[in-house]
């Protein structure tokens, strides 16, 4: 080959070497460049990142989600018992969401719209708007979030005639941009104060409607949270009303005789069935010297614990006159009259009666004040003549120097002396018929010559019967007497 054809194989060799490198030298120089291209692009990626959300702090650029902001705050609010929290809440997101560093939540109360809660100032605005002021007046007719433009001769704040300039600088104070009505149907329940965005951008269209749905949702949580207080404290007060039930109840439980005195020639029972947990029926048998029995019977005005107290106190009057055993009652029921008169209301009294049984000469010694006549039913059988025992005065506790008549009746082998309320007498049934004393005294000649405790269970049973399945309306108590030869 000559020296020239040589010479161009081997440019030629060099130049085919060049064109086409080995693979073994290419594949590393490919895995650098794509290892270098992913780096940059999550290096970019984050810088794109950190770039955006420093565009958000800078220029407080508002990008958010509306339904997933008003999803959220209703999962948030629904549950919410507590106003407080509730408050907090909504004021926060809003804050947050829309960068507003001022809110302000003013709730109705005490004839005035004051703020419940605020954030972004120094302390809570010490601002109040009379739950007539006009603003509030507008916000109610409107229920539309409405805009503060205070420095505007044109804007509704001065349109409206009603908004004073006091209010006007009420609204300054709050820098206020924005007010939102917390409305449930046609009730103001109280409205926010937004002031200004960071970003001094007025607030959008889109801003509004937003704000719009938010209010209305925490109008209705706000209105739950206030019905689930209400009966919270509803259920405190009745909490409070059953424990004042049951301590009428048990002091009433123990003003009533809890053993009886043993009295010759006398064989007696009471019973008191009230109406509800406490009634104002009272009665009671006094131990009293010389083998004495004192009896007393009587109705108290009202109910509950008020009731059981003048109870209490009309029992105390009677202990202090009966134990000295006095022969004229009449004086001594007057004296009781002063005591109930001087430890009650005006308006509270009693009807009461009072008798002392002497087993020695048989005779029965009492006053009547004001209350049903007990009856007194001769002969073994009761069939006999009845006698009502009227003599005595008015109720006790209602005047203070009322006067009163002593009675007596003689006792003898076989009589029944009955006391009643009138709880016994009016026994109604679902007619609203009243059982009445005529159908009382059958009731009692029917039970004949039981012991004094198989006569009051009769009377109790006949007049169940008559009332049926009637509710019990008024409190029922029977004392009874039923004298016999020692």
């Amino acid at each position: 080959m000559p020296a020239s054809a040589a010479f161009a194989s081997l440019q030629r060799n060099r130049a085919s070497v060049r064109l086409h490198p080995d693979r073994k030298f290419l594949r590393p120089q490919k895995t650098i460049v794509i290892l270098v291209g992913v780096t940059a692009y999550f290096a970019i990626r984050r810088l794109g990142d950190g770039l955006r959300t420093w565009v958000d702090r800078r220029f407080f650029r508002e990008s958010y989600d509306a339904e997933r902001v008003l999803t959220e705050l209703s999962e948030q609010v629904r549950s919410m018992v507590e106003s407080k929290s509730l408050l907090e809440t909504v004021a926060a997101r809003i804050s947050e969401t829309l960068h507003v560093p001022q809110v302000a939540v003013l709730l109705s109360g005490g004839g005035f719209y004051r703020p419940a809660f605020a954030m972004g100032y120094a302390s809570l605005p010490g601002v109040a708007f009379p739950s007539k002021a006009g603003t509030a007046m507008a916000l109610e007719r409107q229920k539309e979030p409405a805009r503060v433009f205070l420095t505007d001769p044109d804007s509704w704040l001065y349109r409206d005639g009603g908004i004073s300039d006091e209010e006007r600088g009420t609204l300054a104070t709050l820098h206020s941009e924005l007010l939102l009505p917390l409305a449930v149907r046609d009730k103001l329940l109280g409205f926010i104060s937004l002031g200004p965005k960071r970003s001094e951008e007025p607030y959008t269209g889109s801003d509004v409607r937003l704000l719009k749905s938010v209010a209305a949702q925490t109008g209705l949580a706000l209105e739950n949270a206030n019905l689930m207080r209400t009966i919270a404290d509803e259920v405190a007060h009745r909490e409070r009303l059953n424990r004042e039930v049951e301590i009428a109840r048990e002091v009433q439980e123990r003003l009533f005789p809890q053993k009886l005195p043993m009295i010759a020639g006398l064989d007696y029972a009471g019973h008191c069935r009230p109406a509800l947990g406490v009634g104002g029926d009272y009665y009671d048998f006094l131990a009293l010297p010389k083998g004495h029995l004192g009896v007393a019977i009587g109705d108290v005005s009202g109910k509950g614990i008020a009731a059981a107290l003048i109870t209490a106190s009309l029992q105390a009057s009677l202990y202090s006159e009966a134990t000295r055993a006095p022969e004229n009652l009449a004086a001594a029921v007057g004296n009781i009259n002063r005591l109930v008169y001087e430890a009650s209301s005006s308006n509270r009294y009693a009807t009461f009666f009072y008798g002392q049984y002497d087993p020695a000469r048989g005779r029965f010694d009492y006053v009547n004040a004001g209350h049903n006549p007990p009856m007194l039913f001769r002969g073994a059988d009761g069939k006999g003549t009845v006698t009502r025992l009227e003599p005595g005065g008015t109720v006790v506790g209602l005047l203070e120097d009322a006067q009163y008549a002593q009675g007596s009746v003689q006792l003898s082998a076989g009589d029944f002396l009955v006391a009643y309320t009138d709880g016994i007498s009016e026994a109604m049934n679902l007619a609203d018929e009243e059982w009445g004393e005529d159908r009382m005294i059958d009731a009692i000649r029917r039970c004949g010559g039981s012991s004094a405790q198989e006569l009051l269970e009769c009377l109790f049973a006949a007049a169940t019967r008559f009332a049926g399945t009637a509710p019990q309306h008024d409190d029922m108590t029977l004392v009874v007497l039923r004298a016999f030869a020692a």
